[in-house]
């Protein structure tokens, strides 16, 4: 690992860390904050929840128990946005990281310096996930101190660790994607078109899935089928689809480094 090229990577995309970070810590503690409100509720919340179709609720992951206490209400969240929104950032900045080069004309420049472009690859690598772990550092620790806060029952924080163990595995997986597809789009200002489509897309494979079982063949092509990230406690985590993705996305990294390694470098 090249020590000046890491943490030139880091300050390079801080504005960006600093931007998403704010967005996902104001949206983690919005939809903590609310959870009193609609407790209060009561029986109201559960005949709303109970008036919506099955259909929609599975694809949701939302159900009247769901709602029933904070971490079930923080759950159909942070399926559906939290782990979206920390992964289009991750997945995007594995998209242009070591891209950017040829895009910014600087990739000349810094292939002449003293270092091969295996160690080019890991250091950008490391400082990608590095960042990655950052915004998932920020946002897990923002969702702690909301629930202490705005929890008005006990937290099940077995529950809570499983949950965002999978999403941790989910925004690698993501992360190691975004490096992969860089390998063969050609260099462009962003890929946030692609990386959105990409998001939100196997999310919504994976909830059409859900929601009828003649189409539940769906889901089985969506990342998200296969770790639980909803409050159920009575679903172990996965070790065996944790591994698995985690292992495709060792398997795109070393793909990743070489397609670099024999690839024509623009200047």
């Amino acid at each position: 690992m090249n020590k000046n090229l890491f943490l030139k990577e880091l300050k390079r995309n801080r504005k960006n860390l600093m931007i998403w970070s704010s967005i996902v810590i104001g949206f983690t503690f919005m939809v903590l904050a609310i959870f009193p409100y609609m407790a209060e509720m009561g029986e109201g919340i559960t005949s709303l929840m109970e008036s919506i179709p099955p259909e929609i609720g599975k694809a949701m992951g939302m159900d009247a128990d769901t709602w029933s206490s904070i971490l079930g209400f923080y759950s159909t969240y942070y399926g559906v946005y939290i782990i979206v929104l920390v992964s289009i950032f991750t997945t995007s900045t594995g998209a242009t990281i070591i891209s950017k080069e040829e895009k910014d004309h600087t990739s000349e420049f810094l292939l002449t310096r003293p270092i091969s472009r295996k160690d080019i690859v890991v250091t950008k690598l490391i400082s990608l996930f590095t960042l990655s772990l950052i915004i998932y550092g920020i946002q897990t620790t923002a969702a702690v101190i909301g629930m202490q806060l705005f929890a008005v029952t006990e937290v099940d924080w077995s529950v809570f660790i499983q949950m965002h163990l999978s999403g941790l595995v989910l925004i690698l997986f993501f992360t190691t994607i975004g490096v992969l597809i860089s390998m063969f789009v050609t260099p462009k200002k962003n890929f946030m078109g692609i990386v959105i489509g990409l998001t939100f897309g196997t999310y919504f494979l994976n909830a059409i899935g859900k929601s009828a079982d003649a189409v539940s063949w769906i889901s089985y092509f969506s990342p998200f089928n296969y770790l639980e990230i909803t409050k159920d406690p009575t679903v172990a985590f996965n070790y065996l689809a944790a591994c698995i993705l985690l292992t495709l996305g060792v398997v795109m990294l070393i793909l990743s480094n070489k397609i670099y390694g024999k690839k024509d470098i623009a200047g």
